[in-house]
């Protein structure tokens, strides 16, 4: 093996690896009950029917998370609830191609518990078993569900601002510009964040509305209601 052939693979092999320190990124899965709704000052779209995104690609560095607990119970004579807590924003430091779990903690399996719950529950950020970051709901901003079709609308297709306002109310406390956070990583089959007019979100709202069974509607109803 002479000594051009080993000059040539340590080059390739040092090109590999600063290939993978440069594109290297923080994964960050979310556990069930939990929905993101807004990363870094930017809203995170979420569906009515659909089910919310379990993996989110970011960039290593500062971030801020806002989610909310969300748990559809399934109780008796056909009938369900929906529980859903207010958004809670925690600021977290994730390191450079590591993987985090994004979860409320404690949550309980009986309904009536959860109930009580949904009042003031507890975003974390974890790391295998260690908790790295986590933040309480506080009592006063505790909600179960939107309440009108209007905040109902604005949830499901562009997204309550309460969300982004959570979000960069938690970035304005750290001092922090938007744009000294890193964005979401929008590539592949990432979540776009994006934000929609409220005569297109009505649209798709009436869209889905005539698409939907009538299991369906009588959940809208529900939801509307709440």
């Amino acid at each position: 093996m002479n000594k051009q052939y080993l000059w040539t693979a340590a080059a390739l092999t040092a090109g590999v690896l600063a290939t993978t320190q440069t594109f290297a990124q923080v994964t960050l899965n979310v556990t069930d009950n939990t929905v993101v709704t807004a990363i870094n000052g930017q809203e995170v779209k979420n569906g009515l029917l659909s089910k919310p995104q379990k993996t989110y690609k970011l960039e290593p560095g500062k971030h801020v998370i806002t989610a909310k607990y969300n748990r559809l119970y399934e109780l008796r004579g056909d009938n369900h609830d929906v529980l859903r807590s207010s958004n809670i924003s925690v600021p977290v430091e994730l390191a450079d191609n590591q993987t985090y779990v994004l979860d409320m903690l404690g949550q309980p399996e009986d309904y009536n518990a959860a109930k009580e719950y949904v009042k003031q529950p507890t975003l974390a950020v974890l790391q295998g078993k260690q908790i790295i970051a986590s933040q309480q709901a506080t009592s006063s901003s505790s909600s179960s569900i939107f309440s009108g079709l209007g905040n109902a609308l604005g949830g499901v297709f562009s997204g309550s601002s309460k969300a982004v306002e959570a979000n960069q109310q938690t970035i304005n406390a750290l001092g922090q510009s938007g744009g000294a956070i890193p964005a979401i990583n929008q590539s592949g089959n990432q979540a776009v964040v994006t934000t929609v007019s409220s005569s297109d979100s009505l649209d798709q709202f009436m869209q889905l509305w005539l698409r939907a069974t009538p299991a369906e509607r009588d959940k809208i109803r529900q939801w509307v209601q709440k």
